[in-house]
């Protein structure tokens, strides 16, 4: 039986006509492109989907665990200040936002809404309940709809607002545009004086300041990176001679550019009346994400100047916010293996097509970077919590957010050693919507349909610790050019990769100068990419059709110049592993039009578990190879096996169980004596790589016992000597 019955490859990757989702048209501006990871939500959705519709201002937050200790929330007080839907009457309410930070463990989830203090906006709120006993006892604890939609943002200096996808101009409009939804007017809680201040004074304040507005005559360099510790330097005059309320700001990589975004405080390092120097941020005050574009600067009385070239931000490495300070997080060897070990949950693990497109995604990391990723076994468990395990699994949109196409989930601990302070990824999780039409490849989606490839590719880049860029063609931009999907990583891509990688695997010698509890291993860049694909074959498929016979077909398409295929298999499949030629199958093309078929039979299979390929040999003898699957003889599964028996307590003669099983799970071990008594117990976790379990039976005496098993409804009972 083979786990993985069809392989579907297309090393080729090209870019992929897709129809353009039909945005709301606003009267004030019409964004041009869809957001990679969410489906644009219209107002009137937000609206009556919404519980609670608000105008409000971030008081105050705070993270917390929920109950089960799984994943990270924040709370979020909002003054209320005028009520569009709704009956409550309270002044506040709670916001329950996905992520954030306790002590030195955060969770960050690639789609959640990141709301900061001080910020005001429109919310559409729903109740929540899937969270019990937060900070905020005795609120109206709520969720927003849509996750980072179910938030407008107001610029309070200019009195526009912006959401995710829809932008007015001034809030006027926007209220215009929930009450034509709600059929009546808003109610009034409490002033907002903030919003009620002109934006003519502030214009006037920079009229009378105008012989000291910033002008910015150059900066360097032009072409950089964010999060990376690279210094700007913006030179020209009227800065004032310190910073004050001063500000340098970027466009947001996070909304395309739209809006801008302010660093933290500590990223300043000199600021004079002629130059300032600073650190390029990824992370921000206002949660965004430093991009390409413009730079504006503001000095301490208000003025502004936008510099009349773009900053070219190739890729941003994701840092950490801590105490207002950025640090850069490592990857780690989670697994034991080098790295991190990649597990399906069962909604994931049923889905083959869906495991072929990840997988595809994955190997593209992989190859480019050499990111030490591996599938591992399936996993039971179908949710995503802090629980030292990477899972890949299928959300309904309830949980994931209305609107949302898929997010990760990236888990960080840090320690300081007094004088720095390191984060590293504990583990990352994936959740992807299931409520969306999903094309799994390698055609390109329809009508209706999102690529799974190109999503996925763009989630294991946050999971890889990059973050979103202002490059249409780079897999990281934040959003998906109409029309056009791409599953292929671009240079700046790969360069951002490799810069995490670098930093990862360079702390090898300075892990151990942190006061760490438990301090990680470095990362071990992975060779086990299978990065020389034949573009040719399209499906590989392997299974037992007989006792003594593995059938192994494919299909190629586009079969230009191949000569023969050679049949190669191996017991474990990894590299490095000794892979034989067991037959070679002639080519039957060229054929550009029509798909090719073969079939090989294997009749001297391997006993329990073996792997194939195919060795794709060209005209020209070059060669290539087709991705590997595996097999599992049907007479092997579930089969318990006890060895050496008898046993002894020498290093050698220990008691192993083997147990071939295609997917996780568990199993009950009892030992007892002939005279009934229970002497040892386990409860095992048994996985698809399928390896021996030896069982600690040191200081039992020597004798005979029973040995009993139960492993869902199977079960059994064996005798075992103890020399």
């Amino acid at each position: 039986m083979a786990d993985t019955s069809a392989f579907t490859v297309a090393s080729t990757r090209i870019a992929l006509t897709l129809l353009c989702l039909t945005l709301l048209i606003f009267t004030r501006q019409t964004l041009a492109s869809d957001s990679q990871h969410m489906v644009p939500l219209t107002i009137k959705e937000r609206v009556h989907q919404a519980d609670i519709v608000l105008e409000g201002e971030v008081l105050s937050q705070k993270s917390f665990w929920d109950a089960q200790h799984e994943n990270i929330y924040t709370s979020s007080i909002i003054k209320v200040y005028k009520l569009f839907k709704g009956d409550m009457q309270a002044e506040q309410v709670e916001v329950i936002t996905e992520g954030g930070t306790v002590g030195m463990q955060k969770h960050v989830f690639s789609t959640a809404l990141n709301l900061r203090a001080g910020q005001q906006g429109m919310f559409f709120l729903k109740r929540q309940q899937a969270v019990q006993r937060t900070p905020a006892e005795g609120l109206y604890s709520t969720n927003a709809y849509g996750s980072q939609q179910g938030f407008v943002q107001y610029n309070l200096k200019t009195r526009a607002a912006r959401g995710v996808f829809d932008a007015y101009s001034n809030v006027e409009q926007l209220y215009k545009a929930v009450s034509a939804e709600t059929n009546k007017p808003f109610r009034t809680i409490s002033e907002n004086e903030i919003l009620q201040a002109p934006p003519v004074q502030e214009r006037k304040q920079q009229e009378q300041g105008a012989q000291l507005v910033p002008v910015i005559t150059s900066f360097s360099p032009t072409v950089a990176s964010a999060g990376t510790g690279t210094i700007l330097t913006i030179n020209g005059s009227g800065f004032g001679n310190s910073r004050g309320n001063g500000s340098v700001e970027f466009r947001n990589a996070d909304d395309g550019g739209q809006t801008y975004v302010k660093p933290l405080r500590k990223e300043y390092i000199s600021w004079t009346d002629r130059q300032i120097r600073m650190y390029i941020p990824s992370i921000t005050q206002d949660g965004g994400t430093a991009g390409s574009g413009p730079i504006r600067v503001t000095a301490s009385d208000g003025s502004t100047f936008v510099s009349a070239t773009s900053l070219t931000l190739e890729f941003a490495y994701s840092n950490i916010d801590l105490n207002d300070t950025s640090f850069k997080p490592i990857l780690i060897d989670q697994s034991g293996n080098g790295g991190y070990a990649i597990r399906f949950a069962p909604s994931m693990e049923n889905q083959q097509a869906a495991k072929e497109g990840f997988r595809r995604a994955m190997n593209s990391w992989v190859c480019a970077s050499e990111v030490n990723w591996e599938i591992g076994a399936p996993t039971t468990k179908d949710a995503a919590a802090d629980d030292d395990m990477v899972i890949i699994r299928f959300a309904p949109t309830s949980t994931v957010g209305a609107g949302v196409l898929a997010r990760t989930v990236s888990r960080y601990a840090g320690c300081a050693n007094g004088v720095d302070t390191l984060f590293w990824v504990t583990e990352f999780d994936m959740e992807i919507n299931s409520n969306i039409r999903w094309q799994y490849g390698p055609a390109g989606p329809g009508d209706g349909e999102f690529d799974f490839e190109t999503v996925v590719l763009h989630e294991l880049g946050h999971a890889h610790q990059l973050g979103h860029v202002n490059l249409s063609r780079a897999v990281m931009f934040y959003a998906i050019e109409q029309r056009q999907l791409v599953r292929d990583l671009s240079p700046i891509d790969i360069k951002g990769a490799d810069l995490v990688m670098a930093t990862s695997t360079e702390n090898d010698g300075t892990l151990g100068d942190y006061d760490c509890r438990e301090t990680p291993s470095p990362m071990v860049p992975s060779l086990e990419g299978e990065c020389n694909l034949a573009p040719e074959i399209y499906t590989l498929e392997a299974d037992f059709t007989s006792e003594n016979t593995v059938t192994i077909s494919w299909t190629t398409r586009n079969e230009l110049t191949v000569d023969n295929f050679i049949v190669q298999r191996s017991a474990s499949g990894t590299t490095g592993s000794t892979w034989e030629d067991i037959g070679m199958v002639d080519a039957k093309g060229p054929s550009a039009t029509q798909d090719l078929s073969y079939v090989f039979e294997d009749n001297s299979p391997l006993p329990d578990v073996s792997f194939y390929r195919l060795k794709v040999v060209y005209n020209d003898a070059s060669f290539s190879f087709s991705p590997r699957v595996r097999v599992i003889n049907p007479a092997s599964l579930r089969d318990l096996r006890l060895y050496p028996n008898p046993f002894t307590s020498s290093e050698e003669g220990r008691l192993q169980l083997l147990y071939i099983v295609n997917r996780t799970t568990t199993m009950e071990v009892e030992i007892y004596s002939m005279q009934g008594q229970l002497v040892r117990d386990f409860d095992l976790q048994l996985t698809d790589t399928n390896v021996a379990i030896e069982l600690d039976l040191s200081g039992i005496a020597s004798g005979m016992y029973i040995l009993k098993w139960q492993e869902g409804t199977r079960g059994g009972q064996q005798r075992i000597l103890k020399l």
